[in-house]
C-alpha cells in the first residue's frame, strides 16, 4: 500500500495549496457561482482525504480450474509481484497449519506446490458468493467459471477500509493463453502495473477482461466520482455544510 498512500499524500498537498491560493484573495473567490463553490468544496474534500484508493480483488474459482492450477505452480511469484500494493483473495479457500489433520477430517488439498497446504470449503465459497453478489447490488453474478471481481476501496490511516460496492466490475478469466480475455498471469501483471505506475485506469489495466466489448470505457477512479458528488452536494447545502 506504500505507493498508493504516497499518491494520495501528493493529492492532499495539491489540494491544500489550492485552498491557500483561494484564501490569499484569488479573484475567483469574489464570485461564488455554483461552479466555483463546487470546485472549492472539491479542494476541501481532497485536502481532508485520509485514505488511499486501491482495489479489492476477489477470484471466485473452483478447485481444478486453470487459475487455481496456475496459483499452485506460480503462487510464490504472484505473491511477490503484488507485493504490498494490493491483494488477490480466493473466497472459499483456506490455509491449514496442519494439513494432515485436515485430510484426516476428509478435506482435500488444493495443490501440491504453493497451494499444498490450501483447502477448499464449498460452504464458505457459496457464502462469499452470496455476500458479494448481494452487497454489489448484483452488479456481479457468478458465472460458474473463474470470475475476477474488482471493487474500489479506501484504506484509511486508521480504522477499517471503506468498500465502494457501486464501483464493482468483473469478468471471466481465460482458461489458458490465447483465451478470449486474460489469464491469471496477465491479470496479476496488469493490475500491479496499473497501481504501481499510478495510471488510475477505471478497469485497473484489465479492460480486456472487465469490458471486452467496450474499449472506450473512460479511465477514471471511482474516488474522483465520489469526490465530485460530495462537492456538488455540499455546494447545494451552502458553505457551512462542511464547516469551511
Amino acid at each position: 500500500m506504500g505507493r498508493v498512500r504516497e499518491r494520495q499524500a501528493q493529492l492532499r498537498n495539491e489540494a491544500l495549496e489550492a485552498r491557500r491560493r483561494l484564501s490569499a484573495g484569488d479573484a475567483t473567490q469574489q464570485m461564488m457561482t455554483p461552479a466555483t463553490m463546487a470546485a472549492g468544496y472539491e479542494d476541501a474534500i481532497r485536502a481532508r482525504w485520509r485514505g488511499g484508493p486501491t482495489v479489492l480483488a476477489l477470484l471466485f474459482a473452483q478447485p481444478g480450474s486453470e487459475p487455481i492450477r496456475a496459483l499452485d505452480a506460480a503462487g510464490a511469484y504472484f505473491d511477490c509481484r503484488s507485493g504490498d500494493t494490493w491483494d488477490l483473495f480466493f473466497p472459499g479457500y483456506y490455509r491449514a497449519d496442519d494439513p494432515d489433520h485436515e485430510e484426516g477430517l476428509g478435506a482435500k488439498r488444493v495443490g501440491s506446490d504453493f497451494a499444498g497446504d490450501w483447502f477448499f470449503s464449498p460452504v464458505d465459497f457459496n457464502y462469499m458468493r452470496e455476500q458479494v453478489q448481494s452487497s454489489s447490488g448484483e452488479r456481479w453474478k457468478y458465472s460458474g467459471l473463474a470470475d475476477l471481481v474488482l471493487v474500489c476501496c479506501w484504506v484509511p490511516s486508521d480504522g477499517e477500509p471503506t468498500i465502494d460496492w457501486a464501483s464493482t466490475i468483473s469478468g471471466t478469466i481465460a482458461e489458458g493463453p490465447g483465451g478470449r480475455t486474460l489469464t491469471i498471469h496477465e491479470v496479476i501483471e496488469r493490475i500491479s502495473d496499473d497501481l504501481e505506475s499510478g495510471k488510475e485506469d477505471a478497469n485497473f489495466g484489465v479492460r480486456r477482461l472487465t469490458a471486452p466489448d467496450d474499449p472506450q470505457v473512460p479511465d477514471r477512479m471511482a474516488r474522483d466520482v465520489v469526490v465530485g458528488a460530495l462537492s456538488g452536494i455540499a455546494a447545494a447545502f451552502g458553505k457551512g455544510a462542511l464547516g469551511i
